[in-house]
This record gives C-alpha cells, sequence and structure tokens, in this order.
C-alpha cells in the first residue's frame, strides 16, 4: 500500500501487535505500551513505538470575543512516545519477521534498563 501524495513522506505502517506491561523505574511507576508496525509493502522493515502513560494537570481555556477565558481545569492521562530514549533506530528498521522485530526492540529496551535502573 501507498499513498502517492507529496505531504506522505514514509511508507505505509500497519499495526501488527501490542504490549502492554508495567515497570518501575527509580521509584517511578510507569504504565507502559509497546505498538510495532510492519511496511504494508516491504515485510522486512518494521516500526516501533514505545508509550508511557503520564498524568498531567491542564487548564483547559476557551476565547470568546477575543479575551481568553478558563473554562475548566483537569487531570488527565495521557500518552507520551518514549522511543527515542531507546534508540532512533526504530523509526524504520528490518528483521525477519514480526516476532524477531518485536525480540529487537525488547532486548533494546532490557538493555537499556540495566543501564537507567541496575
Amino acid at each position: 500500500m501507498r499513498i502517492k501524495h507529496p505531504a506522505v513522506t514514509s511508507a505505509v505502517f500497519k499495526l501488527v501487535t501490542t504490549l502492554e506491561f508495567d515497570m518501575e523505574v527509580g521509584g517511578h511507576f510507569l504504565p507502559t505500551r509497546v505498538e510495532l508496525f510492519q511496511d504494508t509493502e516491504r515485510k522486512r522493515r518494521f516500526r516501533c513505538r514505545m508509550w508511557e502513560r503520564e498524568l498531567y494537570h491542564l487548564h483547559l481555556a476557551l476565547e470568546t470575543d477575543g479575551k481568553t477565558k478558563r473554562r475548566k481545569e483537569t487531570d488527565e492521562d495521557l500518552m507520551v512516545e518514549r522511543t527515542w530514549e531507546i534508540s532512533s533506530q526504530f523509526e524504520d528498521f528490518e528483521a525477519a519477521n514480526p516476532k524477531a522485530a518485536l525480540k529487537l526492540f525488547l532486548d533494546s529496551l532490557t538493555l537499556y534498563l540495566k543501564r537507567v535502573a541496575g
């Protein structure tokens, strides 16, 4: 599959698996999601994303008649991408199949955790 438009600058990737697990690093609880995508044309090309759920305190505002009026404050869980902490190589990488791609990513995550958490 390809999207033929100059605004689309990458291959098209399809989500093939999602993992969720909890980590605790340095006393911080990190609910984590890993998503593995496969290129729809080049079956040995993958993309992987790691997300952490974080709580944010938001101030929602609405502009009316040129004046900003605060509407609401809320606490929201948001997913924040953390893939870059491991390596930028997971933006587009090669592996024999989805299982091998996921293993590469999880091995890299394990090495990273050994460095930062012991």
